[in-house]
């Protein structure tokens, strides 16, 4: 958990005055034990509703986050599936176009065809 925590003090020039001012951030989803203890002081009832309110936007982030895993696998393996598809189809329409006599033709389709995925599978590495 990242948490970022900001204080700025100022004096003024002008007799004994201060202004502080402190920030706190965090990506945990509850708040800061000190605030916790100044909300029990004065609305008991608001701290189990936060708590309350905590877990359920804990499981809902958690199931948010299983439901992306599944769907990037399924777009990994469907991107896998279709790039195995696109080659094969251009290796056997190269081989095809080969063996009916236009054998430059048909090593074309079948080099442009790996050529092609090959390009994207690199292209797709640098990009990371």
């Amino acid at each position: 958990m990242a948490n970022k925590h900001t204080t700025a003090h100022v004096n003024s020039s002008k007799g004994n005055q201060q202004l502080s001012f402190q920030q706190h951030e965090t990506d945990c989803p509850i708040l800061p034990v000190p605030q916790l203890e100044q909300l029990q002081s004065f609305k008991p009832e608001a701290v189990d509703w936060i708590i309350n309110q905590t877990q359920i936007e804990a499981e809902h982030r958690r199931a948010q986050i299983i439901r992306v895993n599944k769907y990037t696998f399924i777009e990994r393996i469907a991107g896998q599936v279709f790039a195995f598809v696109i080659g094969l189809s251009g290796v056997l329409f190269g081989s095809y176009v080969a063996l009916n006599g236009q054998s430059t033709a048909g090593a074309t389709i079948a080099g442009a065809a790996l050529a092609g995925l090959a390009g994207v599978f690199l292209s797709g590495r640098r990009a990371k």
